[in-house]
């Protein structure tokens, strides 16, 4: 079979594949994509979407045989005026007049693959958005802090629910662009501080410990604290999934250069795992965030005993704590009784966007 009827074969075979695939020469440049390819990447010309510094090498491959040679890795794209790596498994094909190259873009579900679509379609089209709550001083009702909460929208405007995309888009490196963005929008209120009334807050970002494990996280993190001149205390970050720390001594090195930079380190959902304690102990924290499961059950014995255990485990570490998902007056006084200073939830407020807190 020569090149061209081996090219045509791929074509017609792949054209309908549920993953998204791309052929191109071994310099990189591409000759075709198939529909799920058009689909994830919104492609309608070929010159759309490019390898940057593309490097094929021959002997890198995990697999081979008399069809072809392939092996895994990420390469670096340039869709339209964005860039960054994704996970890939190259594939070559030899033919009798030239080799070329079959790209598998490695999804592992059809979320995965509308996952990303909706990922890159957010940044692409400024669609990444931050929503505030509030957290307060129980007794006095002073404002103490915000929680800033990761907000997608569809292109009619809708709210995309985070557990459909963050799981699926978190461990790939398009991952880095939608922190970027959040961040550049959480620039906004820190410009605004001062005419809001919120010089003395902290204003706390929700990140996974997938994120903080990343070691490009910490220095975007950082970079964020130098370039918009935040004071020590005034910018957060509240962990969250903590099942995923895989590595609690790497984690530690990392929130420490972030404690270093004056970066607050919150432990959310605390008491929802069962490593919980142990977080507590291995790890540089500043704050306790209570599980709002806790706050479902304060009639409970047992659950009134747990919160007063770790007001008093707080209290012990010069750790400041706060009470999750309060929703009504009794849960809000019975979390100050117990000794929980501090509360967020719906009955204080919900959450708002950058515009409605300054109305």
């Amino acid at each position: 079979m020569d090149a061209q009827n081996h090219l045509d074969y791929l074509f017609k075979s792949l054209q309908h594949h549920p993953s998204p695939y791309i052929i191109c020469e071994k310099d990189g440049t591409i000759k075709w994509f198939n529909l799920s390819a058009e689909f994830v990447f919104r492609l309608k010309k070929i010159d759309e979407i490019n390898f940057i510094n593309f490097n094929f090498t021959e002997h890198s491959s995990s697999h081979n045989d008399e069809i072809a040679e392939s092996y895994s890795t990420s390469i670096e794209i340039k869709l339209r005026d964005m860039s960054f790596f994704i996970r890939t498994r190259i594939h070559l094909i030899p033919s009798s007049n030239s080799d070329f190259l079959l790209i598998e873009i490695l999804c592992d579900s059809r979320e995965n693959l509308e996952a990303l679509k909706d990922t890159i379609s957010c940044i692409e089209f400024d669609r990444i958005d931050l929503a505030y709550q509030k957290q307060f001083d129980l007794e006095s009702g002073k404002l103490t802090g915000m929680e800033a909460l990761l907000r997608l929208r569809d292109e009619k405007g809708n709210i995309i629910p985070n557990d459909k995309i963050i799981p699926q888009i978190e461990g790939e490196n398009l991952f880095s662009l939608v922190v970027k963005a959040s961040l550049k929008k959480l620039s906004e209120i820190f410009k605004k501080k001062e005419e809001l009334g919120y010089e003395d807050i902290t204003i706390y970002l929700n990140v996974s410990a997938h994120t903080i494990m990343h070691p490009e996280f910490s220095s975007i993190f950082s970079d964020f604290v130098d370039r918009y001149g935040i004071k020590d205390g005034e910018f957060g970050l509240e962990v969250t999934e903590t099942a995923e720390l895989t590595n609690t001594n790497m984690a530690k090195q990392y929130l420490s250069r972030l404690k270093d930079k004056g970066i607050k380190i919150a432990l959310d959902d605390f008491g929802a795992g069962y490593a919980s304690l142990k977080y507590v102990k291995d790890l540089p924290l500043d704050v306790i965030k209570l599980d709002k499961q806790f706050t479902n059950d304060l009639e409970d014995e047992a659950t009134s005993h747990l919160i007063k255990f770790v007001v008093n485990v707080c209290q012990s570490l010069s750790l400041e704590m706060i009470g999750e998902g309060i929703e009504t007056e009794e849960q809000k006084k019975a979390m100050n009784s117990f000794g929980c200073s501090t509360g967020q939830g719906f009955l204080m407020h919900k959450p708002q966007f950058l515009d409605d807190l300054s109305k």
